[in-house]
């Protein structure tokens, strides 16, 4: 728990340290991200870390459309690596709201898909702040895994 709290912290530090203000239309291009993550309903609670890379194509003034790759990593569980396809609008601003639909599987095998929403902030300078949660699920109807995710993009 100390350890996913210093992560946070740290990632907003970086994030709010970036300063400058975003204009609307910042979300479009290539980006890397990094995470800190949280899956509450289990006992224990679970926490994880893990990164993202992708591209997000402004197809209409507000709003994007894009493709993800992610790599989630909880705490004692196998690594899941998932293709995501996003969806936003940014409404004019530096806020994006988004949804996310993916599929791939975890490093046993095991076969998953995802449904996610959550929002990004454009602080400027190709900075971001991101914040959502993912619902994992086995494509056998395995009990499902809602995990909070944080964390800084950095588009370029």
């Amino acid at each position: 728990m100390k350890r996913f709290i210093k992560t946070t912290a740290v990632a907003g530090a970086i994030v709010l340290g970036a300063g400058a203000a975003a204009q609307a239309g910042e979300f479009d291009g290539f980006y890397l991200g990094l995470y800190g993550s949280g899956d509450f309903q289990t006992n224990p609670n679970t926490y994880g870390f893990g990164g993202n890379a992708g591209y997000m194509y402004e197809f209409t003034p507000g709003g994007y459309a894009g493709v993800e790759a992610d790599v989630y990593r909880p705490n004692g569980g196998p690594t899941t690596y998932m293709g995501v396809a996003r969806m936003g609008y940014d409404f004019g601003t530096n806020f994006m709201p988004y949804a996310s639909v993916g599929a791939g599987a975890d490093s046993n095998g095991t076969g998953k898909f995802l449904l996610g929403a959550g929002a990004e902030y454009a602080v400027g300078g190709g900075v971001g702040l991101r914040a959502g949660v993912d619902r994992y699920q086995d494509f056998n109807n395995g009990p499902a895994d809602y995990v909070a995710k944080i964390g800084v993009n950095y588009r370029f």
